[in-house]
């Protein structure tokens, strides 16, 4: 089992592009590097526009730091949605 101090220095990171061929490249480049795990594709079927990616910080660090020189890449965490904040009620909410 992971320790607090190990998942605080990871997280999950969205990678996205306008330029698929750029992010297929990138995908092809994650799939064999060992510091990168693919969680999830997001786009049509063989042509995703957006990645979500579990990688340490640092990674995520030195790829945002890469994606700044000249690539249409972006690096983002991931964070989780909620409908509703969380002092929101369900305007239906059955108490």
């Amino acid at each position: 089992m992971p320790s607090n101090q190990h998942q605080a220095e990871s997280g999950h990171f969205i990678i996205r592009s306008t330029d698929p061929a750029a992010l297929a490249a990138f995908i092809d480049e994650a799939s064999i590097d060992p510091e990168l795990e693919l969680i999830d594709q997001i786009g049509p079927i063989g042509h995703p526009h957006t990645v979500v990616l579990a990688m340490s910080n640092a990674k995520a660090a030195a790829l945002e730091q890469r994606f700044t020189q000249a690539s249409p890449l972006k690096i983002e965490p991931d964070r989780p949605l909620s409908l509703f904040d969380e002092s929101d009620q369900w305007p239906g909410n059955l108490q």
